[in-house]
């Protein structure tokens, strides 16, 4: 068997592998023997009959034809294993000759990955500040949760909350959006409906219907409603002012933590706001370290990976009603969509999320970063913990949780979770770092420290928040799965 390998762009390989004349006719006596067991011929018992009779019978067009799909597929397999082919996919096949016997395969292969200087990225990590304006505002909301609404006979006014009757009208739907008596805050800044209705609203008095009319944005995130115009119909039947305690000792000793001062409670209040700035920063900081990563390396990869994940987002958008073909028609039917403008919809956020996850992926590998069975089992405990609200369970409860979540599709995920997160601080740790350090220091020399990290139990490693490994888009963890394997 002759076999011919042509490398294409995309990580595909192109084979064209050509058998030998011998090996075709042995199938084509396989053939033969097989279709005459299976089909009637006057003289002869099934199986008995010779070929030429056979062939006189069928035609020699089914004989190939049964001999083609046992071999081709035989030919492929040899001819991938024997050139050490790492194929990722099922391969399109053309036979582009009979005689002799010759055919094409074109295969999506591994994706190859350069990450390129990596090491040589370099982004400051932004200092987290919190202003005194955020300290009183999160003061505000707080205060908020326990604020007593009172009616007032006036017009509405910003921090008010109402109780209507509201019907909306939007240009090209069919039918108007009707909430009777919905109660709502209205708050500078908020969006209740659509943009612009919540300002319509302050100075109106109770009564009505209010008769409103917006435009939309022309770069409306609801692409469908740009530029569209929507017609409101408010009947205001109250307007309640917020009446909000005050902020002394007395409501601070009110909250369920029983704080002795009110400097005590801002005091707490500035801390949570301190470490909710610092995730949130460094959160938008590994996501800024990430795509300067891949806009560094040199991805080749095949567009089945991006198709996978089209699946996977059409998966978590339609609830997993995709499962089937009749639960995705009716959630097509639903949304107003074809499977094609889902799917052309979906088309760039997948892709990105394969770069991102192959080239996460191909970091681990390059830092040598792993992630061991202790490591595992601890966040495995964590995440138990967790679902018992922090609290010890009795055994035979803790050990049903763990009967549900430690398989080896949940073992998996954990892994896959903690991989990225050890590789993430990696990169953090890289990125960070002041210009002039570690020029001269090896590769090898910081990846080896790095590995024993990641293997041992350090607690460090598991504090770090489980949302991090959702910083390269939600969905590389599958398609970083197959990036790794």
């Amino acid at each position: 068997m002759g076999v011919e390998v042509e490398r294409l762009e995309g990580s595909l390989v192109a084979l064209e592998i050509e058998v030998d004349d011998d090996r075709l006719d042995g199938a084509m006596n396989k053939a033969v023997n097989r279709i005459s067991q299976q089909v009637k011929i006057p003289g002869f018992r099934p199986g008995k009959a010779p070929r030429s009779v056979v062939e006189r019978h069928v035609g020699r067009g089914v004989i190939l034809q049964e001999a083609l799909d046992q071999l081709v597929p035989d030919a492929y397999t040899e001819a991938v294993t024997a050139e050490e082919i790492e194929v990722i996919d099922q391969p399109d096949i053309e036979v582009t000759s009979t005689e002799p016997l010759v055919f094409k395969a074109t295969v999506a292969v591994r994706p190859t990955i350069e990450l390129n200087d990596y090491e040589a990225i370099r982004i400051p990590l932004p200092e987290t500040k919190v202003s005194d304006e955020d300290r009183e505002d999160a003061l505000t909301e707080l205060r908020r949760r326990f604020a007593m609404l009172d009616p007032v006979d006036r017009s509405i006014e910003w921090g008010d909350t109402i109780r209507a009757d509201v019907t909306v009208d939007i240009e090209g739907q069919d039918e108007p959006h009707v909430e009777t008596d919905a109660e709502f805050a209205v708050r500078d800044g908020s969006v209740v409906s659509l943009p612009g209705f919540i300002e319509e609203l302050i100075g109106r008095e109770r009564g009505g219907p209010h008769e409103i009319t917006i435009t939309l944005p022309d770069d409306f995130q609801v692409e469908e409603l740009q530029g569209k115009t929507a017609s409101y119909s408010v009947t205001i039947h109250e307007v309640k002012q917020e009446l909000l305690p005050e902020p002394d000792d007395e409501f601070a000793k009110s909250l369920e933590e029983d704080f002795e001062t009110l400097d005590a409670l801002k005091e707490r209040i500035a801390s949570d706001l301190i470490e909710q700035k610092k995730e949130a920063i460094q959160s938008e900081y590994r996501n800024e370290i990430v795509d300067l990563l891949v806009a560094r390396a040199t991805i080749n990869y095949p567009q089945v990976l991006v198709e996978r994940e089209i699946d996977r987002f059409i998966d978590v958008e339609s609830n997993h009603a995709s499962h089937t073909e009749e639960g995705l028609n009716q959630w097509l039917s639903t949304t107003g969509q074809t499977i094609d403008e889902v799917r052309e919809r979906l088309a760039d956020q997948s892709d990105s999320a394969v770069r991102r996850a192959l080239v996460l992926g191909q970091f681990s590998a390059t830092e040598e970063i792993e992630v061991g069975d202790e490591l595992i089992n601890e966040e495995m405990d964590r995440v138990i913990l967790s679902m018992t609200g922090g609290q010890e369970s009795p055994p035979e409860q803790s050990q049903a949780i763990r009967g549900m979540i430690d398989t080896p599709e949940g073992r998996s995920s954990i892994h896959n979770q903690l991989l990225t997160r050890v590789a993430l601080e990696r990169m953090e740790e890289i990125a960070s770092q002041p210009e002039d350090e570690s020029a001269g220091m090896p590769a090898s020399g910081r990846r080896r420290g790095r590995r024993r990290a990641a293997a041992s139990d350090e607690s460090d490693t598991l504090e770090a928040s489980t949302d991090e490994s959702e910083a390269p888009e939600s969905s590389d963890d599958n398609a970083g799965d197959e990036a790794a394997e």
